[in-house]
Parts: C-alpha cells; structure tokens; sequence
C-alpha cells in the first residue's frame, strides 16, 4: 500500500489504543448461551468493540464460539438500530414504518394514558417473551405478570420448541428444558444415534459441537436419521435417509428388538425403572397398582419380589426399587411366574405390557413406514443393544408434527434402556439441573417448598402453568385465556387442549371478542412483546398480521434492539441495550454445563444513551402500574432472594443512585457470595477477570450427587418411567386418546396416505450455522455476506437434482412453494438442485424470510418459512405441526 493510502487508513480509523481490553459475556445468539469474551479497544476516547471470542475458562463451549457468536458485536454498530422511544404518528397504521421519536417519559405516559383510556384490565393484558426473556429475565417477566395479575403470558419457545421437543423426554425422565438440563455425553459415548436435528450440534450449540468433535477423535460411530444431507449428516459414519415424520417408527422397532433379545441393561432398568412395577386391569386397560396419598401422588407401588417369591410394596417416590415399604432387601422381576394374582385380579409388570404393546412393531413394518432396510433397522437396534456406552441424542426444536412428544419419548425409553441417563457417555445432567433436586430434597425433607424457579424438572412448569390456569390464583378469578378458550371449547362440543401451557391458543379468539368466560367477553386489549417476533416466528405471517391489526386490540407494545418485522405492528417501541451494553441483573448457572459453574454478562461498551436494559424497564412498568412493592416480593419469593435486600437495593435506584439493573445485580451478587462464602465484592472481581467460575467439577457432583443413583428424578415415582403416570392422568381426566397414551403407541404423520403428485413434494425445514432464531441478529452484515456465499444452499428450497430435472427445474430457478393442503399458504423460492435430499422431499432453511426494509442485510433474503404454515397444533400443548403438509412446486 501507497503512503498516502496508509495516512488515509490511519485518519478513517482515528487515534486507538494497541491494548485490547477482554471483557466477559454470554452470548445471546442462541439459547445454547456460550460463555464469551469481548475484545475491546479505545478510538477516539471511546470504547468500541472489534472481536468476540469463546472463554477458554468456560466448561461450557470450552473457550470456542461459532460464526454467529463471534459475529455479535456487529449486531452493536447495525445502522438499523433502535435507539430512541418511538410512538406512532397519529392516524398512520399498525403495519407502516411511521413513529415519532419520544422521550422515555413520553413513551410511558402513552401507554398509561392507552391503558386508562380503553379501561384495560389485567387480565386484559398479554405479555410476550422470546427465549432470552425466559433465560435471563424469568425472575422478573413472571413476577411482574403476578404482581400486577397478568395471567396471560405467552413464552415464545414453548409451541416452538420445549414444550412439545421435551414433553415426551420429560414423561420418561422428569426433565422439562432439556437444552438446559442435558448435556450429552459425546465425547465418551462410543455409539450416538441422532434424529431430527442439524441445529442441536451442526447449526446452533458449540458446547454440544466441541463434545461431538472429541466423540468422532475417539472413534464414536455416529448415525443420522435426516431426509437430507444436513452439515450433521455429513459428519456421521451412516446416513439414513429416512421419510419425513416416520422417526418415531424406526425406534419403535428399536425397541421390538432390543426387548425380545434381551439387549438391554438389565439390572439398571430392574433397579430405577418402573419396568418391574406391577399392573391391573381396569376398565379394558392395564392401569398401574399402587397406593395413592391424600394429595393423589404414589405413596406405594408393588412388584413381585425374586427373593421371597411374594408381592412387595416399595416406596412411591424413591430412586431404587432394591428396597420395600420396611427397609428388607428385595429384587423385582421383570416377568411374572405363571399364574401371579392381587387379591383375586390378575396382573403383569409395566415391562410385560411392553412387550405385548411392541408386537407389531417389527423392523419388516417399521420398513414400509421409514422407507429404511428391515435388516438395516434391525442392525442398528441390535448395535445401539449392544456397544457401551450407547446414546440418543435428545434431540433439538420439536414443533413438526402432532407424533413429536411420542417420538423423543421413545428417544428417551431407549437411552433408559441402555442405562444411559446421568452416566458416563449418557445424558448426564447439568450441574444446576442437579443442585435444584438437592434442594428440593431437602425442602422435601423439611416438609417445605423451594421458590418455584427452583423447582426442578417437570415440577417447575406444572407449579407455574397451575398458577395461570387456576382462576382462584387471581384476585379477579381470570385464568390464562387459553383455559378459558379450553372451556369454551369443551362447552361447545369440540375438541381441544389438554395443557396450552404458555401458549397463544386463543388468543386471536380474545382480540377479536369471540372468546366467553363465565358469560362473559374475554377480551385481550393490550400485548408487550418482549424480545419476541411473531410476525416471523410464529404461525402463520398472516395471523399475526390479523392479530395486532385488530381494532378491538388497543396498544401494542415492543421492546428490542432493531426493528423487526413485528415492531412495524406496535404503537410504542422501546429500545433496548443489547448483551454487550450491559451487565446483567444475575448471576447463572453456566447453561447446560455438568460442572458447578456460575457466570454473567459484563458491560463491554456503551449503547445508544436512550436505550435501557430489560430489568430497568420492567421496574419503571411496575411503579407506572403502581405495583412496585407487589413486584419486588413476588419476585423475592420466586427467585429465592432476601426481600430486605432487594428493597433496600431499589431504594436507591429509586433516589437516582443507581440503575435497578444494578439494584438486582447487586442482591444477586450478595445472594450468591453469601451461598460461596465470600464477599459481593470479591466475587464480582472474580468473575470480571474469569467471566465464570468453576465451583464443582462434574466427577465429583456425581460422586454424591448422580441421579437415580443417589437420587430420584422429578417424574410421579422418582424412576425412568417407561410407563407414563402423567399421560395415565390425561386419560384419566380426557379419555383415552394416542397422543397421551401412557404405554407403547404409534402415530403417524399426517401425509402417510397422500398420494404425491409429480410436482409434490414432503416439507421439511431446519437450521443452518449462520442463523439461529427469526431474530433480529439476522440482520449481522457478517452472516448474511456468509449466507450470500452459500447461495441456494442456504436461502433456497433443495430439490432432488434427479426429481428436478424430470420437472425441468434448473438451480436458480424462481418457483413458488405451495401448500398442497392449505394452497392460501405460499411463498416464492430458488431452486437448489442437489443430491443431498430424499427425491419425494424438499427441504428450506428456517429463520429467514425478513421483510423489514430498516433492516437491509437480512430484508427478502431467503424464504419466509410461516408463509407456508397454517395454524395448526396438536392436541396435548399445543405444538405447531409445522411439517404436517405437502408442498407443490409451480413454475
């Protein structure tokens, strides 16, 4: 380079300082939260950041971060980015950029002044959250919900991901987010088996990513069922194409085999299984024999001991079944002697009943169902049978079709099977995951109750979703609107939900004042979306668009950090800092990690000045709702904090002192440096040179801490229940129906029997390594440039290269997907031909399809995946079916 062109590179880039200054944080561009330094450098007496990198002290991602996570700080300097309060103009339409910059003084009063103006009740008011609400603000977005009687809360991941990706997992195992509460043992496991995901290892989690990699070093043998080639897929030692949605009949042949061989563990499951648990007929189905206490949980069950040759009784929440009611030694079988009787009724053991429910089952059906070799089926059983340690992976994102919660069920049934969960080269839990069960054991032990965010497992959901749903936890007796549109339905004769937990069922039914409670409308007049965007997320486009265009809906109400495709819907925008703008309000868990590890964020460079952090803006939503005292004791009781602490803390947030950001930050710190034993002070010197401290490694958790082994699981007995209680109580109370079937069941996807056109195709969609989530970190100069690189692979529709010719499809081809079903639903794509996808399938990448034109990396790049998808949700939670159809290619 020229002189002259050195001193105009040198006066562009300013005066800077050669020292770069690494300040921890988390990332925020998937839920996988890896721990991260930011490298920042003064310019011009300022300090900007230039570089992210993963913290090699993290036993998390083990100092490595993926492209989007080292690409985060452009989301800082993004041109598109909301840096003032922002109200409507008057008279413009919700759907038009057209907002007037505000005060946040301004900002505040027209929400109150819309609030008091349509007499918006709390229960008129739904709040919004996306995955980094949940995450990092529960605390705070639940108790503001409470304080101020909010029942209508609408958690973004729940229809998308946890509750119907982990229901089936949480029914064997007593989890509830799995993403959090598992990491999977790669790197010892010698044999893994994954199914429907590409985003749990290849396109989302580094921590996962850095434990598979060692796996592959050790020479793990890696198998992938996917219909396409995916980044994962290509890594494996066998690929097996499989038909969309029929996974769950490939490991129900799995299971045929591994029982009638006997290739389980057996004492494993003899010893923390309710395999051995005992049986009766009841009403034309085989319900489980036990004792029940006055609240309705197991007090006893039975088994028929190999010992004595008699029927023991054995504790009814435990984590062996190696010891009856009396403390005497026992050892249960798992198949009954001839002729075994309960006071006249005969019974079988829950692993009989699975026996007799496989039968049909073989690999030659699950064959005609995968479109998989019987004798390939049949080898992969027998080797998952029979190599140690074996492991399923547990699977990422769940909402495809309504078999879903059945298929990772039986996911979990087979890791249970080859005694893989919280072992070496299994699923072992996550080091909070287990520090919660300790607690709450001894608050069991106690006779008391932890803070319900210290609930573990399937504990905590069931406590919370009981609280929305329970019209007599109101003062005004309002149940979360989608029980109320449960009941209506129930009333009118059709058919329904058993548990929408957190969901936006009936929601639109309430915007538009079709929904009835107790006589009367049930109406929502305002939504706060937090971090979330529905008009890209959910499904589909169109009913959102309906939703928040409604004039029955009086104020809407974003808070972000750029301006996604919703907040073109919203009448007051709020801007938020983003992850690297701020510290954080508290100390966490270091994610999914096995080790005992505690992290959070560290402020690495200023935002826009009239940005403000999520905690400060709920605080300052509490004191306009005139709620402030409510607020900081529900969120004292839900968190587990001292009350003294947070109000004494706030009080001088209060006198100007400091931020309530800091107020929270600084009673999380004491909390924790109490429980550490030592001072705020230190620990939060500790942690700024760190950014996460190791306090338990996982070897020695599991030395005194290993589930089952020292201690139960959340599920109703405390055991792997191969034999679900909660689905026998959903049948109990709803009847009999295949989606929560307690035992062994099939449900196949909802286009088996279509008969495919020449230009029709199965629908499958996934995650590729740039984009996480329909977020606005989609708009990262940095990962579009890569997406742009990749071309049709990553923002087009693959199309067998074979099936495409016979259509006379070329790559690059522009033809529209259309809904073979719904054909109102479509959306213009490019061809990619290739060989990587199934010919009777094509498949899209999710998370693109932005239409925004603020946001000019990200905006019309890709295909808009709920353009395709009508609103439709399986019977249990609510889960979208999002892959429950066929497309059309037109040309």
């Amino acid at each position: 380079m020229n002189p002259r062109k050195v001193e105009e590179v040198k006066k562009k880039q300013g005066s800077s300082s050669r020292e770069v200054e690494w300040v921890p944080t988390i990332c925020n561009f998937c839920s996988t939260v890896c721990n991260l330094k930011v490298g920042v450098k003064e310019v011009n007496g300022k300090k900007i950041a230039v570089k992210i990198e993963g913290n090699e002290k993290s036993p998390l991602n083990r100092g490595k971060a993926c492209a989007r996570g080292q690409a985060g700080f452009r989301q800082t300097y993004d041109k598109a980015r909301l840096t003032t309060p922002l109200i409507r103009v008057p008279g413009s339409k919700r759907g038009e950029w057209n907002f007037k910059p505000a005060t946040w003084e301004e900002a505040y009063s027209y929400i109150m002044q819309k609030m008091q103006e349509h007499q918006v009740m709390p229960w008129e008011i739904t709040m919004m959250g996306g995955w980094t609400s949940c995450v990092f603000y529960m605390p705070l977005a639940l108790g503001f919900a409470i304080a101020n009687g909010i029942p209508n809360i609408v958690a973004a991941p729940m229809q998308q991901c946890v509750a119907s990706g982990h229901l089936g997992t949480d029914m064997v195992t007593g989890n509830f987010n799995v993403h959090d509460e598992v990491l999977a043992d790669f790197e010892n496991a010698r044999y893994i088996i994954f199914s429907m995901t590409n985003s749990g290892v290849a396109a989302a989690s580094t921590s996962r990513l850095v434990r598979l990699a060692e796996a592959k070093k050790r020479g793990a043998k890696i198998v992938v069922l996917d219909p396409r080639l995916s980044e994962l897929a290509a890594k494996a030692d066998e690929w097996l194409p499989i038909k969309p949605g029929t996974d769950s009949a490939f490991f129900l042949a799995m299971i045929h085999v591994i029982l009638r061989r006997g290739l389980f563990e057996r004492e494993y499951v003899v010893k923390h299984t309710n395999m051995p648990f005992l049986m009766v007929e009841h009403q034309g189905m085989f319900v489980p024999l036990m004792e029940q206490n006055e609240q309705g949980y197991p007090k006893a069950f039975f088994v028929y001991d190999e010992i004595s040759g008699e029927i023991r009784k054995i504790p009814g929440y435990f984590n062996h079944n190696y010891t009856d009611v009396d403390g005497r030694g026992i050892r249960p079988v798992l198949t009954l002697p001839e002729g075994i009787t309960f006071n006249g009724q005969k019974v079988k053991t829950v692993f009989e009943l699975l026996i007799e429910q496989s039968a049909p089952y073989t690999p030659e059906w699950a064959s005609e169902e995968t479109g998989i070799p019987a004798e390939t089926i049949e080898r992969i059983a027998v080797e998952f049978g029979t190599i140690r340690p074996a492991m399923m992976d547990p699977g990422w994102h769940g909402a495809r079709y309504e078999n879903v919660i059945n298929t990772r069920r039986l996911q979990a049934m087979l890791q249970a099977l080859v005694g893989g969960i919280d072992t070496v080269g299994g699923w072992v839990m996550s080091a909070e995951y287990r520090e919660k069960i300790l607690l709450a054991m001894e608050k069991m032990k106690a006779g008391e109750e932890g803070p319900v965010l210290y609930l573990p497992g399937i504990q905590f959901p069931l406590k919370a979703s009981g609280i929305l749903f329970d019209p007599n936890s109101w003062y005004h007796g309002h149940p979360h609107y989608a029980i109320a549109k449960v009941m209506q339905d129930k009333a009118e004769g059709k058919e329904t939900i058993v548990f929408p937990a957190f969901s936006d069922y009936g929601l639109k039914e309430a915007v538009e004042g079709k929904l009835m409670f107790n006589g009367e409308p049930y109406r929502i007049k305002a939504i706060i979306l937090n971090a979330s965007n529905p008009i890209r997320h959910y499904y589909p486009e169109r009913r959102w668009q309906e939703i928040l265009t409604n004039p029955n809906l009086a104020l809407v109400v974003a808070i972000d950090v750029l301006p996604s495709d919703t907040t073109l819907y919203a009448d007051v925008i709020l801007p938020n800092l983003n992850y690297i703008e701020r510290d954080e309000p508290f100390i966490y868990g270091a994610g999914p990690s096995p080790d005992l590890a505690y992290t959070t964020r560290f402020k690495a460079v200023d935002g826009p000045e009239q940005a403000k952090g999520t905690t400060d803006i709920l605080f300052e939503f509490a004191i306009g709702f005139g709620n402030l005292e409510k607020f900081m004791a529900t969120v004292a009781a839900l968190a587990g904090f001292d009350l003294e602490d947070i109000k004494q803390e706030v009080g001088k947030a209060l006198e100007g002192k400091q931020t309530f950001t800091r107020a929270m930050r600084n009673v999380s710190f004491k909390h924790y440096a109490k429980m550490l034993k030592t001072t705020p002070e230190k620990l939060e010197q500790e942690m700024r040179e760190k950014g996460v401290i190791l306090v338990e490694t996982k070897e020695h958790l599991m030395e005194h801490g290993t589930l089952l082994k020292h201690l139960p699981v959340p599920t109703m007995s405390g055991r792997l229940e191969f034999y679900s209680y909660l689905m026998a109580g959903f049948v109990q109370m709803y009847g009999y129906q295949k989606n929560w079937d307690p035992g062994l069941v099939y449900i196949p996807p909802e286009t088996k029997d279509v008969k495919l056109a020449a230009n029709e195709f199965h629908f499958i969609y996934g995650k590729v390594p740039t984009v996480s989530y329909a977020s606005t970190n989609s708009n990262n100069p940095l990962l579009m440039a890569l997406s742009k690189v990749k071309g049709g692979k990553f923002l087009g529709v693959w199309v067998n290269r074979k099936k495409g010719k016979s259509l006379n499809l070329k790559d690059g081809d522009v033809v529209v997907l259309e809904n073979a079903q719904n054909p109102e639903y479509s959306a213009k794509a490019v061809v990619f031909l290739t060989e990587m996808v199934r010919p009777d399938t094509v498949f899209i990448s999710s998370s693109f399809g932005t239409k925004n034109p603020l946001l000019e990396n990200a905006a019309g790049m890709g295909i808009p995946l709920n353009n395709l998808v009508p609103y439709k949700v399986e019977p249990f939670v609510t889960g979208f079916k999002s892959q429950e159809f066929t497309v059309r290619i037109i040309k």
